[in-house]
């Protein structure tokens, strides 16, 4: 499989990655780096803390996930649409859960995509050059088009699933996983 970054942020928002993570290196041994925009020392929305994060830089393989959290509903500040777009140009799948796809509307890459959020204004709250409100999908899952995926906040399930199989895990066990992290929801 091929490696995933996952770029965090102070206050990310630790259930949204908790199934991708967490089942992907335990289950199916996914290799993943985990970077800040600055790097350094962070703490979830929960409260764990993490000693160190390296800074993030463009990979030039693999997938980028950006997890989200209330720093990108912030301000721009954080500026890593350039590292995401130079990341894309060098083949990678980019991939953001809620607040994580304000980066990526940012950065552009979301006006010639079919993809999702946490609701149909909620990109336009955040980014005033946001343009790609014809090519949003409002439904409750991951939307994969070509080398984005995005997902809302309640999403993790199947957000876990598209970023497994883009990293390179077979179709089936993706969906097994997806299976299995929303059976509590099929009855």
């Amino acid at each position: 499989m091929r490696p995933i970054t996952v770029v965090l942020t102070e206050g990310y928002s630790d259930w949204e990655i908790a199934p991708l993570c967490g089942a992907g290196r335990a289950f199916y041994e996914a290799e993943f780096r985990f970077v800040s925009p600055t790097g350094g020392a962070l703490t979830s929305a929960a409260g764990l803390p993490i000693a160190e994060t390296a800074r993030f830089e463009a990979p030039d393989d693999g997938v980028v996930v950006v997890c989200g959290g209330p720093a990108f509903e912030a301000d721009d500040g954080l500026k890593i649409g350039q590292k995401l777009r130079q990341a894309r140009q060098s083949g990678c799948i980019i991939a953001g859960i809620c607040g994580g796809t304000i980066a990526l509307a940012r950065a552009g890459m979301l006006d010639d995509v079919s993809h999702t959020s946490n609701g149909p204004d909620y990109l336009r709250k955040y980014v005033e050059a946001y343009s790609g409100t014809g090519r949003y999908v409002d439904k409750p899952k991951a939307v994969r088009d070509k080398d984005i995926i995005t997902a809302p906040a309640p999403a993790p399930a199947s957000f876990a699933s598209e970023v497994l199989a883009a990293a390179g895990l077979e179709p089936r066990k993706a969906e097994e996983l997806k299976s299995m992290l929303g059976a509590e929801h099929s009855s």
